[in-house]
């Protein structure tokens, strides 16, 4: 009996490396193994196999669900792209694509078989770049490929800021937490408190207001991002402090506040005294936050309030003019 209970568990073992190879579900066998495996500590002697079946369907996914887009780039998204991206763009053509995930929700595979389009331009510098996007959603049609377009402006814009002020100053940064403190680049609040009186007017406006219309990758330079479009820079440092001292920790958040400074000068001088930029800096300890402190720059100025409903509408106004 004990010979046939252990070649009983190797055989199973075998078994079960053979479905963690094969199947996502790799949860619920390794649940089902232990069940197993306790089973057999417990019952040394006696094993009814009537539960084996059972664990092996437990540990089965309850099946697969597949999901297919096929819709096209309408017309409209086309003469969009091409307005965005100049008329010597290219639109490739769709290429199915397929992605498989488990949904641990419904306990099941999912397969989604998508399209994906990539469309080649050159940049202002004649550099030849590329920008790919996909139907993975209800209905393709103009303003989802504008949220593709949104969201590429900014990664463009992140991606150039961080590389050329952002990652130097944060690396002479002392106790920079470099994993929690990022750079990014977004669009104005269309909505800020039902208190202010301005508020109607300017998520209106805000609602009104179209990247696509506005944009030509093909001539983009990004020192003039602030001035043609409603968008600014969001920073945020987390420092840990390096001494328990009070003495020592002074001079450590001045040398942050400095260094800090020193970025935003350049940025400002960079951008020809138009950048718009909201900077948070969190000095830490074993505690969490023990200091902190901010900038808001509008239009190359530090704005005296702060980040704030008064920076919002200060912002607001130096794009789209004074709220009436």
């Amino acid at each position: 009996m004990f010979i046939f209970v252990y070649v009983f568990f190797v055989v199973f073992c075998v078994l079960l490396l053979v479905f963690l190879k094969k199947i996502e579900n790799k949860g619920r066998i390794l649940i089902a193994g232990i069940f197993l495996v306790g089973y057999l500590l417990f019952h040394s002697f006696f094993l009814p196999f009537s539960w084996f079946p059972g664990a092996l369907l437990l540990a089965l996914p309850l099946g697969n669900e597949k999901i297919c887009y096929d819709e096209d780039v309408p017309e409209a998204g086309k003469r969009m792209l091409k307005d965005c991206f100049g008329e010597g763009s290219v639109l490739s053509e769709g290429v199915e694509k397929e992605h498989c995930y488990f949904d641990e929700c419904d306990q099941k595979n999912v397969i989604v078989h998508y399209i994906e389009w990539t469309l080649f331009y050159k940049n202002v510098e004649g550099q030849d770049c590329t920008f790919v996007f996909d139907n993975r959603c209800y209905q393709l049609n103009k303003a989802e490929i504008e949220c593709f377009v949104e969201r590429y402006f900014s990664d463009l814009t992140e991606e150039f800021y961080k590389k050329k002020f952002w990652d130097k100053t944060i690396a002479g940064i002392s106790g920079v937490r470099k994993n929690d403190s990022r750079l990014y680049f977004k669009e104005y609040a269309s909505f800020i408190s039902q208190n202010v009186l301005e508020a109607s007017a300017m998520f209106d406006r805000m609602w009104e207001y179209s990247l696509t219309e506005n944009i030509d990758f093909s001539r983009l330079q990004y020192q003039e991002v602030f001035k043609k479009f409603p968008y600014s820079l969001h920073m945020t440092l987390y420092v840990d402090y390096g001494s328990d001292r009070e003495q020592e920790r002074v001079r450590q958040r001045q040398e942050t506040e400095r260094k800090v400074r020193q970025m935003i000068e350049e940025m400002i001088s960079y951008t020809d005294h138009s950048l718009s930029a909201i900077v948070d800096v969190n000095m830490m300890d074993e505690n969490g936050c023990a200091d902190a402190f901010n900038f808001a720059i509008l239009e190359g100025e530090y704005f005296s309030d702060g980040a704030g409903t008064g920076y919002d509408v200060a912002f607001y106004e130096s794009f789209f003019g004074n709220l009436e």
